[in-house]
Parts: structure tokens; C-alpha cells; sequence
């Protein structure tokens, strides 16, 4: 049923302690070799060490050979397979600093493998040495020193970080593009990220080195900036032309080969949107009421005159972008339309208060918006947020991403910009709503021959081509940084909208006739270590395709002009001599769309418990909205369709084929109607709290009798949200770990439900901040009279140091019954604090 504004969201009733439950076991043994094995493999380089480093210059000697160990070099340690406190053992050895650990892809032998990156100075080489030579003699090492041991045993190379870690293929072809043509001497502005090292004064001198030698080589800095809450120091500079090319060779000479140098990438390139068809402004919408913002924009200088955005936004400009913006206000203007006011094609839906606004961007006189060429972005949003919380945005809890920077999609290590809204995140406790990025690349479409033979079939197997092909190229489709970020919420593009205009024409098409899907340029996850990325997708227009026409087989291209017949309706800048309206679709128009849905239940819920809501902690706040905003997501039955496509035989196993629908699908689509209230036959509760270090609580969530008196479909869902503390540089990056454990059968028995497939698995579910489950069936409950079930949350063993600490975390319950009207009115008995009673406007 659709909700109901007098039925609000009832808040569950204060948990009780709970036992611990067990935690799933962990994973396969790794692989290891015997000490003879191991001498072959290494120790020539072993003992080719040992020699040099009996020697007066051996650091000198070492450093020479940038193919060699050498002090104050970043080293690659590759195993079969995690090593348990492998990072306690190091800090036993002084002066070996630890840099991080990488996964790797698996291979026929190896499962997890993965590599460790350490820094030693030189009496620290010494002692890796001397535990390797009694561990090959011996096959022990001193007691503390386990670790090295298992290290040992499992090594399967070890060597220093060359160039072609620093410039990856992908950034290499992308400078070559660059400098095509371009004389020796022209400048090229490229960020230059550097091993982070916890001294101060160890950064400083490895900064200094770098700036000395792009000095040297006629460029220049621009910037620079360091963070270690996030492990992140980065220089902005402009390289010439000749050293790109020496780096994108991989020349140890030039910055590619440089001891302090992590990564060379691009600089940060912003995502421009579409935006087309414009009419007059036919409509007023209401002023929000309070000037205290609870949402913020972090977008391109907007249109702050246009009639539906004047009064509305809380402008915070500190660098005066809005001087630079003499061109075209796409961006910031459509963004700030949608957080302020939905999609215009829609019925109001007045949120209470001003928006913050901080512009990031800005529009040239020609060309897409850009970012501030002469900062890194990183430092941008880090500043913006710090500033924001001084000057008029004390109260906000999010946050609106709807940027993506093009020259960094996810390939499996966390981004530096994603690694600094985690960091956020959790200090300020905000929700950042990121959007997944648009790819606008042609899909190849080889079940058809030709254009002809595409446009003849039948509309199903058209759908299903166009999915096939999607698949095929899903490793270049992944997400654009900071979509990976794990604290926050990435929102990608459901193909549709609320425009009533009917297109006539053949061409462009629907390209998944009939199903509920993605838009075509909507990015793919997962996310990190296969955690469920973008968590949900918000409507972002009804995207067509049309066709490459003389590409065979045929290309398949995103359309990429909205109109009215497609797409999200949104304020314009200035254009045939006054203000108006236009249309835009894609990821960042969705991810405004859950901006604007979040302040929605805000509001709703502050309205029915206004003592609640003023004495919340912010965290628990945005915790709350993390958590009621991807509650609502369902696959829509969507994962038949993509089964049928990338397991048409049924023969994958469960983990894996609900892996692939996740990775187009996340948890689901979300009509924000159903988060904001209840209905009869649907009552959605909630909670919010801090838990300290393996702590474990349990909510008794009331069943109506109905669902002991009818064998009804019925479902009962538990979202659990939190911002967990991370660990900059480790496999285990997430800090803090909260889970819902399985019901039990008894509760299962006593709802009439049971586990379900059309979701992300557990162990997917599990990998992020967002815990998503779902249980369903048609089945006469025990408890007839109705009862409760319990909802357990609980705090594993932090990864890591132990976190005193406790984490904020936002929890919601539905119980839905469709067509029961009773479902809301047994439940609410229950509830111990009512929400105040709602008067329907």
C-alpha cells in the first residue's frame, strides 16, 4: 500500500543485553613451502644482501641498485595468503616502518594472496636478514617474532616498489594521450601521491626530495598537503612534457623510479552531466521554513538568482568561485534543484530548511565545469568540511557528493579522496551520498550480427543481449572515486522518472524492455573487497540507447540528450533571455534525488518525535538516515532477469550469481514514498544507539497476530547502518565491524518466514557499513496472539588495536503483511514511546 503520513515510523522499544553470538569461521589455510623450497627461491637475494650489508657503504651501495633491498626504499613482501599479526611483529623491529598490504588476484595456487609494503632503514634490513638465515637454519625465529616466521614459509617474492607500481597501464597511456605532439618543455599538471611515513620529519625530507627534482626538471608545485588521519600526503605539480614521457616509460630515472613516489595519476578530472530541453519556469515552490541546514551541496557554483533556488541555499564561497563561473551553470544548479526540490515533474515536496551550499567548481567560459586546478581535490573537500562545521553547517548530516573524477575508477585499492570521507565521515559524524559515475563507452553486442538483425528480434532477447553485453565489459565500468569511499552511501541511476510526456519515435529505445534496471551509463560495483557497492539506486531518468550505425556487431551507446520524454526536470541557468527549466538524468541527478528523500524523513521523523530528534547525537542522526534510505530497497524481482542472463543454465552457485546481480543492482531500488511513513499494512520501526567494543544488544521486534492467523505473503527486513573508524594502508581497512545475526528458527517459525535469495548474500552484506537482510514466506506463524522476534546487533573483535570507543549505528525494522490493514494498528500497541500524532495537511 502506499504510505500513509498519519501512520509515521514508530521507534522500537529500548534493547536488552544479549550473549554473544559466534562469528562465521574464517577462510582456507594459505599456502606454504618448506625451507628448502625456500632457499632456492630467495636465497640468493638473501644472502647477496647479506654481503653488501657487511660492507662500510652498504646503504650507499644499496640505494645505487634501484633493482636491490635498500634502506629507506619501499619494499614488496608477496605471500600466499594473510599472516596473523604479521603488522605487531613488525613494530618489534626498529626502524622497519610498516606501509600497508595489498590484495592481489587470485591464480590457480592462491586463493587470498596478497602483498605487505614496508620501509626499513638500514639495521632493520640487517634483522629481516638475521631472522631469515635461523629460520633457514632452524626453521624458528625468536620467540615475538612468529610472524616473520609464517612470513617466510609463504613467501613467494619479495622486491622493491618499482616503476611500474607507480604509473599504473591505464595512467600510462592516459599521459602518453596527454603529451601527443607536445613540445619537451610544455607542462602537463599530474598529482604525485607519496608513501606516507608517521614522522613528520621523514615526510618533510622525502617531500623536499621529490619538489627537488620536478624543480630540476623544469616544473613546478602547485600544491601540496598532508593528512595522516588518512594516511594521505600528495603534490600537485606541473611536470614537462619530456619527464611525462620518461614516467610513462617507466624510466628508474625519472619520477617513476623515485624511492618516495607511491603513485603518479592525473590530475582529478570532474564528470559534467547533460542537461537539455528547456522550458519556462511554470511553477513556484514553497520556502523552506528554517534557515539551519541539516543537508549540504558540495558541488559547481549555481544559478543563486534562479526563482527556485533564490532564498534557498546557505551560499559558503570562501575562494570566490563564483567569479571564475562566467560560462554555462549545469551542475551546481541542477543538483541544488533536485536536494531542494525532487524532480520537478513530481508533486511538491517541501523539505523544512535551507541547504548549505559549497561550490567546488566552477563553469570556464568554454567547456565542462572543473574543479580549482590549483588545489587537490582531497584538500578541497577535507577543508570544505572542517569549514562548513564553524561556519553555518554545525548541524548538517549530509553531505551531497554528486561528483566523480574520471581519471580514477576503482580497481580494487581503496581511493585517496574515498579514504578522506571515511576519515569524515566518522569524526564529523556525516552521511556522504556519492554517486557511482556515468560510463559512456559503447557496449558491444555480439549476439547479433548487424544493426538489422538487433532491430528485428524480439525485445526479450534484445534486453538480454544489451545485459550480456554490459557484462562482458563490466571490468571497465567499475566505479569513479570517491564511490568507493566504505562509510558512505554510493547511489547509482534507476531507469526511471515521473515524466508523463509520451515519446512516439522508434529510436532512441528502452534498452530492458519491461525490467526494472540500472540506466546503461549507470556504473557497476562492487566496492572494496567485494563489499556491495552502490548500495542503492535512486531514479535518474529513463535513459534510452541508440545504435553505433555502421558498427558490426552492433555498438550499443547510452543516449545521452534528457528531454521530456527522459528525464529529471530541474532548474536551468539563463538561457533564450530568461530563467527556466530543463531536464537531466545520470548518477549525480539520483544521488541529489536520495539528498533530497533523506531530508524527507528527516523531517517526518523530527515532526513526530521533535524531543527525540533534538538530543540525538549528530552521528546517530545520519547513522538513522543511512540505515531508512537503503531500508526501503528491494530487487524488484530484477535478479530472475540477470540470472537468466549470466547463469542461464542455473548452474553457478548461490554466493556467486547473487555477487553478479549485486554488482548491477546493490541492494535494490528505492521509492523514497516507502521510507518516509508507514501504511496499514506495513509498520517500519527504528533505532538508533552506540555500541562499545564487542558489545551486543538485541531489539524485541513486535509481530502482529495477523501473522499468526493468515498464510499471507509477509516479509520482515533489519537494516543496520554505522560509520566504523578505519585503518589506513590494511587489508582490514574497516576498523569496526556490526552484524545482525541469523534469526533463529524458532523466531523464524514464530513470524512465518524464512530466509530468502533475493538479496546480497550475508558474507556480501557483511563486507561494508550497511547490513541489509530480509525474510520472507507465506506460512502461518506460531504466535497466534501475536509476539515478538529478536533483532540482535552486535560489535565483532575490532580489527586491529582495540577501539574503546563506541560506534554510532542507525537501525530499522519492517514487518509487512501486503494487503493486511491491520499490520500498523496491532504493532503500535507495542511501542512504549509514541510518535506524536500527525495531522494530514
Amino acid at each position: 500500500m502506499p504510505h500513509d503520513p498519519e501512520k509515521p515510523l514508530l521507534r522500537l522499544n529500548e534493547p536488552s543485553g544479549a550473549g554473544r553470538r559466534r562469528s562465521p569461521a574464517g577462510g582456507s589455510r594459505a599456502r606454504a613451502f618448506d625451507r628448502g623450497a625456500q632457499e632456492r627461491a630467495h636465497g640468493p637475494l638473501f644472502r647477496r644482501l647479506h654481503t653488501i650489508l657487511d660492507r662500510a657503504d652498504a646503504a650507499l651501495e644499496l640505494r645505487a641498485d634501484a633493482s636491490s633491498l635498500a634502506p629507506e626504499r619501499l619494499l614488496v613482501f608477496e605471500v600466499t595468503g594473510s599472516i596473523q599479526n604479521f603488522v605487531n611483529a613488525i613494530s618489534r623491529i626498529p626502524g622497519l616502518e610498516f606501509a600497508g598490504e595489498e590484495e592481489l588476484a587470485p591464480d590457480e595456487f592462491d586463493k587470498n594472496p596478497e602483498f605487505y609494503l614496508l620501509v626499513p632503514q638500514l639495521d632493520a634490513l640487517r634483522q629481516i636478514v638475521s631472522l631469515w638465515e635461523g629460520w633457514q637454519r632452524a626453521g624458528t625465529v625468536p620467540r615475538n617474532y612468529g610472524p616473520w616466521a609464517q612470513l617466510f614459509a609463504q613467501l613467494r617474492m619479495i622486491r622493491p616498489w618499482g616503476p611500474a607500481d607507480r604509473v599504473s597501464e591505464q595512467n600510462r597511456e592516459y599521459f602518453r594521450h596527454a603529451i601527443d605532439g607536445a613540445a619537451d618543455d610544455e607542462l602537463l599538471r599530474i598529482e604525485i601521491e607519496l608513501v606516507f611515513r608517521a614522522s613528520g620529519d621523514t615526510a618533510q625530507a622525502a617531500e623536499a626530495a621529490i619538489a627537488n627534482q620536478i624543480t630540476h626538471s623544469g616544473g613546478a608545485i602547485i600544491d601540496r598537503s598532508r593528512h595522516p588521519e588518512f594516511g594521505y600526503h600528495a603534490i600537485l605539480a606541473d611536470v614537462p612534457a619530456a619527464e611525462i614521457r620518461r614516467l610513462a616509460e617507466l624510466d628508474p630515472g625519472s619520477l617513476a623510479g623515485a624511492d618516495p613516489v607511491a603513485a603518479i595519476v592525473p590530475q582529478s578530472v570532474g564528470t559534467p552531466i547533460e542537461a537539455e530541453d528547456q522550458t519556462p519556469v511554470d511553477q513556484a515552490r514553497p520556502h523552506p521554513p528554517v534557515e539551519d541546514p541539516i543537508a549540504a551541496v558540495f558541488d559547481g557554483v549555481p544559478v543563486q538568482a534562479h526563482p527556485l533556488l533564490a532564498g534557498r541555499l546557505a551560499i559558503d564561497d570562501p575562494t570566490n568561485l563564483e567569479a571564475r563561473a562566467v560560462g554555462q551553470r549545469l551542475h551546481g544548479t541542477a543538483m541544488a534543484s533536485i536536494a531542494l526540490h525532487g524532480d520537478l515533474n513530481d508533486p511538491p515536496t517541501p523539505i523544512s530548511r535551507r541547504v548549505y551550499f559549497r561550490p567546488v567548481m566552477y563553469a570556464p567560459a568554454i567547456g565542462d565545469e572543473l574543479f580549482d586546478g590549483d588545489r587537490l581535490v582531497v584538500d578541497v573537500i577535507v577543508e570544505a568540511v572542517i569549514r562548513m562545521r564553524a561556519n553555518g553547517g554545525g548541524n548538517v548530516i549530509i553531505v551531497n557528493v554528486s561528483l566523480g573524477d574520471i581519471t580514477k575508477p576503482f580497481t580494487g585499492k581503496i581511493s585517496t579522496w574515498a579514504r578522506a570521507l571515511d576519515y569524515l565521515a566518522f569524526r564529523y559524524g556525516i552521511l556522504f551520498l556519492v554517486s557511482a559515475g556515468n560510463v559512456n563507452a559503447g557496449i558491444s553486442m555480439r549476439d547479433f550480427a548487424n544493426a538489422a538483425e538487433f532491430e528485428a528480434a524480439r525485445s526479450a532477447d534484445r534486453s538480454r543481449g544489451a545485459l550480456r553485453g554490459v557484462d562482458a565489459a563490466k571490468a571497465d565500468r567499475r566505479l569513479l572515486a570517491p564511490a568507493d569511499s566504505l562509510n558512505s552511501l554510493t547511489i547509482g541511476a534507476w531507469h526511471r522518472d515521473s515524466s508523463s510526456e509520451v515519446f512516439g519515435g522508434v529510436t532512441p529505445f528502452v534498452p530492458y524492455d519491461g525490467e526494472e534496471m540500472p540506466n546503461l551509463s549507470s556504473r557497476l560495483g562492487p566496492g572494496l573487497r567485494r563489499s556491495t557497492k552502490p548500495e542503492a539506486l535512486f531514479a535518474g531518468g529513463r535513459q534510452r540507447g541508440r545504435l553505433d550505425p555502421v558498427a558490426a556487431p552492433p555498438i550499443l551507446l547510452s543516449h545521452p540528450n534528457p528531454s521530456r520524454f527522459w528525464g529529471l526536470k530541474v532548474a536551468a541557468p539563463p538561457g533564450n533571455g530568461g530563467m527556466g527549466l530543463h531536464y537531466t538524468m545520470g548518477t549525480s541527478a539520483a544521488t541529489a534525488l536520495a539528498t533530497h528523500s533523506a531530508h524527507r524523513i528527516f523531517d517526518a521523523l523530527e515532526r513526530a518525535y521533535p524531543a527525540l530528534i533534538a538530543q540525538m547525537p549528530l552521528a546517530e542522526r545520519a547513522a538513522l538516515l543511512k540505515a531508512l534510505l537503503v531500508h526501503a530497497a528491494s530487487w524488484r524481482g530484477s535478479d530472475k532477469f540477470i540470472r537468466s542472463v549470466i547463469d542461464p543454465d542455473a548452474e553457478m552457485h548461490h554466493e556467486h550469481w547473487r555477487r553478479e546481480v549485486c554488482r548491477h543492482l546493490g541492494y535494490g531500488f528505492v521509492d523514497p514514498e516507502d521510507a518516509i511513513a508507514c501504511a496499514s499494512d506495513r509498520a517500519t520501526m527504528w533505532a538508533t544507539g552506540s555500541i562499545g567494543p564487542e558489545g551486543s544488544i538485541v531489539f524485541d521486534v513486535p509481530i502482529p497476530a495477523v501473522f499468526g492467523n493468515s498464510s499471507s505473503p509477509r516479509e520482515v527486513r533489519a537494516t543496520l547502518a554505522w560509520f566504523a573508524p578505519t585503518r589506513p594502508g590494511h587489508l582490514a581497512y574497516r576498523a569496526v565491524k556490526l552484524r545482525v545475526p541469523s534469526l533463529h528458527t524458532d523466531d523464524l517459525e514464530t513470524a512465518g518466514i524464512s530466509t530468502t535469495t533475493g538479496q546480497p548474500t550475508n558474507t556480501q552484506s557483511e563486507s561494508g557499513t550497511i547490513v541489509h537482510r530480509r525474510w520472507r514466506n507465506a506460512r502461518i506463524g506460531t504466535a497466534a496472539g501475536g509476539g515478538t522476534i529478536p533483532v540482535q546487533v552486535q560489535r565483532e573483535i575490532d580489527q586491529g588495536a582495540r577501539i574503546d570507543e563506541g560506534v554510532p549505528f542507525g537501525l530499522a525494522v519492517t514487518v509487512e503483511m501486503p494487503g493486511a490493514i491491520q499490520v500498523y494498528d496491532q504493532i503500535l500497541p507495542s511501542i512504549r514511546v509514541r510518535p506524536r500524532p500527525q495531522v494530514r495537511a
